[in-house]
């Protein structure tokens, strides 16, 4: 059975890409994003760190106004968060990829799972008709475009990203043997 995430497959569209890549300052921009996105995903901290300027900036975009989170430690901290909860073991099935001189963009699909306490604690007792168990594993996913700001040196700005929609409007309900094996339940 095909898994329904599989978050270690996320780079390797910018892999591609970097490899098709013609422009060194292009190839090498995308492979920073590359392994940016490896680094998050495995929730490796200080590499992940590595990859960003001194003042990292980033937008979130979706529903209403904007969440900003800025400067290296705030960055550092939300980071921290995620990786504690495990929301770094994400998918994302890119789909474009755009370089200039100052950008990356990519494009495609976000996959994450939701565990049934996460999503009740979120007041969602009920996914359509579907009642949420403690059990219950819920994949959710939304397209996602994001933006990828670089200074002259090649390292990240930050992230500028925008959701089509929320992950959570479009829950489908899974289970663990759906799940790659390097795949942790929080």
């Amino acid at each position: 059975m095909p898994y329904a995430i599989n978050p270690h497959q996320s780079w390797l569209p910018l892999e591609a890409a970097a490899a098709r890549a013609t422009d060194p300052r292009h190839r090498a921009l995308i492979t920073e994003v590359r392994d940016h996105m490896e680094h998050e995903i495995k929730g490796d901290l200080d590499a992940l760190m590595g990859t960003l300027t001194e003042h990292p900036i980033y937008h979130f975009w979706g529903n209403g106004e904007p969440s900003v989170i800025e400067g290296r430690e705030a960055v550092r901290a939300f980071y921290s968060g995620m990786f504690a909860t495990g929301g770094q073991q994400f998918e994302v099935v890119v789909d474009k990829v755009i370089a200039n001189d100052d950008h990356v963009v990519t494009e495609g699909q976000v996959k994450q799972v939701h565990r049934g306490p996460a999503l009740l604690a979120m007041g969602m007792p009920k996914v359509g008709d579907v009642a949420v168990g403690e059990d219950d594993l819920w994949l959710g996913a939304a397209q996602l475009v994001t933006l990828w700001p670089a200074d002259a040196a090649g390292k990240l700005i930050g992230e500028d990203i925008y959701f089509g929609a929320s992950p959570l409007a479009a829950l489908r309900k899974i289970t663990p043997q759906e799940l790659p094996p390097y795949y942790q339940l929080p």
